[in-house]
Formats: structure tokens, sequence, C-alpha cells
């Protein structure tokens, strides 16, 4: 049985507003050897209908729907589950791919053995399709080793508390997904993640803008609520934390934790574990502006979602906090 190069994952809740232009992009691709999984995370709106109208059209798409919502987190993980292709997107319902997008990266990723990820530049829009500016996440990782690449992703990424993680929307070598923890049942879990994929190879940063991100009022739901109600909102299945433990602090801990567990799993070579090891501790001594920012977060201060709209469009970048897109 022949198998797609690539597999789109996209997971989706409650998703009808924006579902039917997000499948449409994907589907006038350029590209077209690829699969299209939809994991229905037990929609209640028309989500089901929409997935079912484009599924009856085109045989690439599969359609799965759950009987109960399981958490933005296994959800994402599933699509990855059932993916059958060498390659892997993750798609959201409320994003557009532009013309080219396919095509331009998996060219890129081809071209080099060493890439686990390939992305473009991101256009910011807003719920109505209106641009609000551009987003360059300068993640390109081209250092041959994993402590130089590890390193160079801390340094702009997750010490900086950068906004919207948008590579991991890119391209990715399935084989090398896989080996990682995916998307884990806690908040920023996709800054981890690209952190995990930056020990295991090349990212690609590609000049085009090719990707269009969708920053609108329907999100608030993850950036505006409690810090509990977020996690919640990742994993279905969280429990409840003391108030003291369950803050930005306590989980930027759990992020520092992970990373060192993540060497340990992912890099092969012991000399280059070690200098992850030790690049990664003289990094927090060195920058501890970072426990102030998580303080900060603690006690609640949080730019809404349209302070970040503004902040984009004034500069191009977006507040410095991830808030975990997954």
């Amino acid at each position: 049985m022949l198998y797609p190069k690539l597999s789109i994952g996209l997971p989706v809740y409650n998703g009808e507003n924006y579902l039917a232009e997000s499948v449409q992009s994907i589907l006038d691709q350029d590209f077209e050897d690829f699969e299209l999984i939809i994991s229905d995370n037990a929609s209640t709106d028309g989500t089901g209908e929409i997935c079912q109208t484009f599924a009856a059209k085109d045989s690439r798409i599969r359609y799965i729907r759950q009987e109960s919502n399981l958490g933005a987190a296994p959800n994402y993980n599933l699509v990855v589950e059932l993916a059958r292709g060498p390659y892997f997107k993750w798609q959201a319902h409320d994003d557009n791919l532009l013309p080219g997008f396919l095509s331009h990266c998996m060219t890129a990723m081809q071209l080099d053995a060493d890439a686990v990820l390939a992305y473009p530049m991101t256009s910011v829009i807003d719920g109505s399709g209106h641009e609000i500016g551009l987003f360059d996440d300068g993640l390109d990782l081209p250092q041959n080793t994993p402590s130089a690449r590890l390193e160079a992703y801390l340094k702009q990424n997750f010490m900086r508390r950068r906004g919207l993680c948008n590579p991991i929307f890119g391209i990715i070598r399935i084989n090398k997904l896989r080996r990682t923890r995916l998307i884990q049942d806690f908040l920023a879990s996709d800054l981890i993640l690209l952190a995990h994929l930056a020990l295991l190879g090349k990212f690609i940063r590609l000049p085009e803008k090719l990707f269009e991100r969708r920053v609108h009022p329907g999100i608030s739901t993850a950036a505006q609520a409690s810090h509990a109600d977020r996690r919640r909102w990742f994993n279905t299945s969280s429990k409840q934390g003391l108030p003291l433990f369950d803050n930005e602090l306590s989980l930027r801990i759990k992020h520092i934790r992970n990373l060192f567990q993540a060497i340990d799993e992912l890099v092969d070579d012991r000399k280059e574990r070690d200098l992850c090891r030790r690049m990664l501790r003289k990094m927090l001594i060195r920058d501890p502006k970072w426990i102030y920012i998580d303080l900060k977060y603690s006690l609640g201060f949080r730019p809404s979602w349209s302070e970040s709209a503004r902040s984009i469009s004034a500069n191009n970048r977006p507040q410095p906090h991830s808030d975990g897109s997954a």
C-alpha cells in the first residue's frame, strides 16, 4: 500500500467559524501528496458537518470524531499517532496556508537530510482575515551539534518568552517527532517541544510569507483564563494543584526540569549531553530576569489578545509570552 509523503493533522473543537477556510487552504496547495487527518474533539457545533462534507469530496481526508473531549494535548498527539507519512504538519482550525507552503517546505526538507523542521514567515491576521503584521520567529538553526542548536534556541525563544511558536506548525520529520514527548499536558509545551526538536536536528526558516496565523477573541478562553483553567484546557483529566504551586513560576521550573530530562533522552553523544547541561545551567544563572517575568505572570499580569494584536501591529512581535497554542 502506498502511503502519502506528508500527513497533516488537524485537531479541532468547535471550530465551525474558520474551519472550512483552513481546510480549503490545504486542499488548494500545489503539493498534493498528503493526507489530512481531522480529529474532532467531540465538538458541539457544526464542525462535524463541515468535516464530513469535505471528506465526501476528497479521499485524502480522514475524519475521526471523539466520543468525549480529550483535551487539546491528547488530541494533538492523536493525529501524530494516526499519521502514515514520513513528514508531518499540525494545522490549527483557524489558521491558513498561503499558496506554496507545502511545496516550499517539503523541498527544503528533502534537500537537507539533517533538518527536522522547515517553516516560513508568518502573517498574523485578525478574525476578519486582515493582516495585523508579520512575525519573524527568528528560529533558523543551521548549527551542526545539539548543544549549539539548543543554545541558539533558548537565547532566541525560551528565555525571551516569545509568543506564538509558529515553527510548531511547520513540516517535521515524523521519525524525529515521535522520539520526543510530543505535546505534553502542561502549558506552553509547544515551546518545550521545539527545544526537543532542536536537539534532534536543524531548523530551516524560509523567507517567504506562506502562513497565516489568526489572532482573534476566540483564543482568549485560553489566554485570559486562570492558570488552572488553561492547564485543564490542555488536558481535561489534569488535577487541580495547590495555588502556591499552580502558577507561571512553577510552570517554568517544570519546563527547565523537562529540558534536562530531554537532553538525557534525545542526545546520544555523551560529550554533547554534558555540553548541553552545562550550557543550560549557565544560561539560567546569567539571565535571572526570567524569574521576574514569571513572578509577574504568577500575580496575574497577562496581556489580553487585543493588546497582543496591537503589539504585533506596532512591532511585528507579540508580547513576550507563549500561552501554549496547542
